[in-house]
């Protein structure tokens, strides 16, 4: 075999893992590769589960509050029904302290960032699926608390489903539904004494719009 031959073997040999890892890259060119990216974008509210459990005197958490959440998605046509599908979600909120009676006290503020890589599957028409891995990092306003030593990264693994009924899709419209889990812990909390990472669920609903003829 020639090197030539070996070259257009190596071309023709689609990875979808080099595929993810390129596309935010490849978004950001202007080459004619980022024209054949499918561009979408998500508005909603995130729930988060409980960061901590803890007590002084009486026992509380320690959770951030509902949450405005927001999205970008860039996708890449693979073989179909499959699409190669990275995501930047953003989300801003309290972390507040809730106490058993029901009191709750704000901490600080938060917000955290997420970049997911992974692959999507449409499964219906009108509905995809997506299953991606990526990291996730607080940033708290403040630098105290459980937070005193900064926010820290988080690896975390997210199934996502978008739907785009009929009626609403000629618009580019559709509802998106993300759910994502990591486990949580810092370096404040191990100097208190926290040794194991607490399981941190979180679940985004949101509107997407894409642009028309995207689809």
């Amino acid at each position: 075999m020639t090197r030539l031959d070996a070259q257009t073997r190596r071309r023709a040999a689609v990875n979808p893992y080099t595929v993810c890892g390129g596309l935010l890259w490849s978004a950001c060119l202007p080459l004619p590769l980022a024209g054949q990216m499918i561009f979408s974008f998500s508005a909603g509210a995130r729930y988060s589960t409980v960061l901590v459990h803890d007590q002084i005197v009486t026992p509380f958490a320690v959770r951030p509050a509902l949450a405005p959440a927001f999205a970008v998605t860039a996708a890449m046509p693979l073989d179909r029904p499959w699409n190669a599908s990275a995501t930047l979600d953003l989300s801003t909120s309290e972390v507040r302290r809730e106490d058993q009676n029901g009191a709750t006290q704000p901490i600080t503020h938060l917000t955290t960032a997420a970049l997911g890589l992974g692959l999507t599957k449409s499964l219906k028409p009108w509905l995809d699926g997506s299953l991606r891995i990526g990291v996730l990092k607080y940033f708290p306003s403040q630098d105290l608390g459980l937070f005193q030593d900064g926010g820290p990264y988080f690896p975390f693994a997210q199934v996502a489903f978008a739907l785009r009924p009929p009626f609403v899709s000629r618009l580019g419209l559709g509802l998106e539904v993300r759910a994502d889990i990591h486990r949580f812990i810092t370096d404040a909390l191990r100097v208190e004494g926290f040794s194991d990472a607490r399981p941190v669920e979180r679940l985004a609903v949101g509107v997407t719009w894409a642009p028309r003829g995207a689809r």
